[in-house]
Formats: structure tokens, C-alpha cells, sequence
């Protein structure tokens, strides 16, 4: 039998085989046909498009698609050095089901060159937000669906030199299904600035007549030290504390601290009450099923987990306190140990999944706990010697397909990157 035909046999031998497997899969419940398919990661699902057009239609519904995307694990993204190669710098995920010293578990969502022509600055909605120094760029970038995105730049008017421009938040307005940059432009703070958002679905940068509360204030250029949470359609910013008072002739304060938040809807800023903790500049914010949660990372010895137990009212428990091993090392000649002040939580992570775990530490100590057992397990696949940093992103992968990405290709917008 020649060549032609031998793959024409085996052809109609994988047709036949997929044909019974499909019928099989047919007498399943639709419901667990469902189940199934929304269990997959997104790199399976693109791979079942391909098997039938039944499949295909069913796993590009757009409920389905919307589905999939809200069910996928939150993971934490690192930073990954590698030794060879044009793309000398990975972006990689770690789980919250890595159990052990298993680096299989983590996974590439892009590579890139080790220079500062790309900056990695957000995550939000299974997209990185990355910018551009040499020419001050916004590229967003969904590493499921291979697609890039351009936002809209400041008017050539407004960028004026010694004006500095702050990013303070990057996040996904629903009612208009953009994804925005919330950014700050001015000579100081808060004198003589501006708010402006960038978004996808617009041509031109729009200002908004937003301003603070008088008092308050968020850390500048808050997506390179302190992101933002998104909840209830308010942006939060970490807690700063705005008064402590001894509690009578004891050692013990009393000690009030305070949010910003944005209302994305109404764009207008506001304040809440922050967790009652005197080390609130080194608190990182996160999510955890629907509820804001503080980490705070003022002892070395442990970390508390606050809880927002009335969102209205602004009162906060805290509900767990996770010891901890940091296990400080030199890295290029500065010690790397737990963090101390407010610029070291710029490579610590504190993140929530679905099923009660959250993913606190950084390179030197990582672990997972566990709400529901109160049990601590170490990530071993991240820790020293590895070459990597942990991140202060979080990455959830979507299929979700927005208009605004099928613009322009990585080409087009002068982007140099790999995606294994």
C-alpha cells in the first residue's frame, strides 16, 4: 500500500474512532456535556473546536464562552528569567492546586525580551495590561485568544514635558464592555491635576471631572506598588491609617484607617473604613467569593486576614492569622527578605480562588491556605534558586472575544514576544 493511501486509511480509521467517541459522548446528559467542557482549560477548549462543528458551535456560544471565563481559577502570575533565547523574560502562572515541587503545574502565557520596551502593569478579565516607555503606549494583551489591543493615547497637547502621567487603576466596565485605564496627569498632588480614562471603546482619552475627598489620597501611580480591587463596582485602594490612639493606660491602639474607592459607574471617588490595623502601608487587597479581604503583612512572624464582613457599614473581622517562613536570601547583592515597607509588596502576592484557598508570599516563602481547614501547604516549585519573582498580578484566563482587539495585530503595534 503506497504512502497516499496509508494516510487515507488512517484517515477514515480516526474519522470512524471520533465518530463512536462522539456518539458515546452524545448520550451523556446535556447538563453534564456542560460540566464538562466549562472544567476544561481554555488551551482544550480551542483544541475540541476543531474535533466537530457541533463542538465548535457549543463552545463558542457566547453564554458559554461568558461562563467558562467567570468558573476560571484565579493564578498567580511569575516572573520567570530564562538563560537563553531572544525572549529572555517569561510570564508564567502558578495555581492554587500546585501541590508540591511540581514546576509541570505552572504554565507560559508569554515571553518577551529582558528590556524595558514592554512593562507588565495589570491583569484583569484574562487580560495584561503592558506599557510601552519608549513611546507611552497601552497594549492589552489576551494570551487565550492570541489577540492584542491598543488604548487610546493623551492628546500630544497634554503631554507636555516635566507633566507626569499616573496610572491608578485598570479595569473592565461592564455596562460598556471596556476595558479601561484609570490615569492621573498633573505637576503635583492634588493641586493642578486631571483624571482621565483611556478605554477600548473610544478614539480619544476623555477627562472626567472626578477629585478626591478632601484628606484622602492613594498612593501614586498606584498599578506599580498598590493595585486597586474591582468589586461592586467600585475600585478600592489600600487602607492608610488616619488615626491611633493609645487605649487608656495600655500598649494597645485604637487605630482608624481608610479606603479610597471609585464608583466606575457614577466616576466619583469616595472613602470607607480600611481594616483596623496600624500597619495598613503594608496591607495588599483581594477578593475571595464576592468579599473584600485585607492581608496584612505587618508582622514577620504571621499574616492577618481581615474580612469586610459588612460592606455598608464597613466593619472588618479578622478571621484567620497564617504564620509564616520567610527564608531571606541574597539575590545581586540585596538581601530579599519579607516585606518591610510599602514598596516591598510590589513582588508579594496575596490572592483568592473559589474553593477557599488563598495564595500569600513571594519567592522566598509562598504557600496556599486554606479557609475552610485552616491548613497552610508551601509552594515548592517557587522559592529560591529558581530564578523567578513572584508577581502582584493575578490571572484568570477568558475566551471572551471584544471588538476592540481584532484592530490591530502584535505587528502592527511594534510588539516583539513569543507565546511558548
Amino acid at each position: 500500500m503506497g504512502r497516499a493511501a496509508q494516510r487515507s486509511a488512517s484517515r477514515r480509521r480516526i474519522r470512524a474512532r471520533q465518530g463512536t467517541e462522539e456518539t458515546s459522548f452524545r448520550r451523556l446528559p446535556p447538563d453534564s456535556i456542560t460540566d464538562i467542557f466549562l472544567r476544561l482549560p481554555a488551551k482544550s477548549i480551542l483544541r475540541c473546536r476543531a474535533v466537530s462543528k457541533e463542538w465548535r458551535s457549543f463552545t463558542t456560544n457566547p453564554s458559554f464562552v461568558a461562563a467558562h471565563a467567570r468558573l476560571q481559577p484565579a493564578q498567580v502570575v511569575l516572573y520567570k528569567y530564562l538563560d537563553t533565547g531572544p525572549y529572555e523574560v517569561a510570564l508564567d502562572v502558578v495555581p492554587f492546586s500546585d501541590d508540591g515541587d511540581n514546576a509541570d503545574a505552572q504554565r507560559r502565557l508569554i515571553r518577551y525580551p529582558r528590556t524595558r520596551s514592554m512593562l507588565l502593569l495589570a491583569s484583569c478579565n484574562g487580560v495584561l495590561l503592558f506599557s510601552k516607555p519608549d513611546n507611552g503606549n497601552f497594549l492589552l494583551c489576551n494570551p487565550a485568544t492570541w489577540q492584542w489591543a491598543e488604548l487610546p493615547r493623551l492628546p500630544e497637547a497634554l503631554r507636555v514635558a516635566g507633566v507626569g502621567e499616573y496610572q491608578y487603576a485598570f479595569y473592565f466596565h461592564e455596562p460598556s464592555n471596556e476595558f479601561r485605564i484609570l490615569l492621573r496627569r498633573g505637576h503635583s498632588w492634588p493641586r493642578a491635576s486631571s483624571w482621565h480614562i483611556l478605554s477600548t471603546g473610544a478614539a480619544e482619552p476623555r477627562r472626567v471631572a472626578a477629585m478626591l475627598p478632601p484628606g484622602a489620597s492613594i498612593t501614586s501611580n498606584s498599578l506599580m506598588t498598590a493595585l486597586p480591587v474591582a468589586l461592586n463596582g467600585r475600585l478600592h485602594w489600600p487602607p492608610r491609617v488616619v488615626a491611633a490612639t493609645a487605649a487608656g493606660a495600655s500598649t494597645t491602639m485604637t487605630v482608624t484607617t481608610e479606603m479610597v474607592v471609585f464608583d466606575t459607574v457614577a466616576e466619583t471617588f469616595g472613602r470607607m473604613a480600611g481594616p483596623p490595623t496600624v500597619t495598613a502601608e503594608l496591607v495588599k487587597l483581594f477578593d475571595i467569593e464576592g468579599r473584600l479581604v485585607a492581608a496584612d503583612f505587618g508582622e514577620e512572624e504571621h499574616v492577618d486576614l481581615w474580612f469586610l464582613e459588612d460592606y455598608g457599614a464597613g466593619r472588618w473581622e479578622r478571621r484567620h492569622r497564617v504564620a509564616t517562613a520567610w527564608a531571606p536570601r541574597w539575590l545581586a547583592g540585596v538581601e530579599r527578605g519579607p516585606p518591610r515597607e510599602a514598596a516591598d509588596l510590589v513582588c508579594v502576592a496575596a490572592a483568592g480562588d473559589g474553593e477557599g484557598n488563598v495564595m500569600l508570599g513571594s519567592h522566598i516563602w509562598l504557600a496556599v491556605y486554606n479557609l475552610r481547614t485552616r491548613t497552610t501547604r508551601t509552594v515548592a516549585s517557587v522559592g529560591p534558586g529558581r530564578n523567578m519573582l513572584v508577581s502582584r498580578h493575578v490571572f484568570s484566563e477568558s475566551l471572551v472575544r471584544h471588538p476592540a482587539f481584532a484592530a490591530r495585530s502584535a505587528a502592527d503595534l511594534g510588539v516583539t514576544f513569543s507565546w511558548c
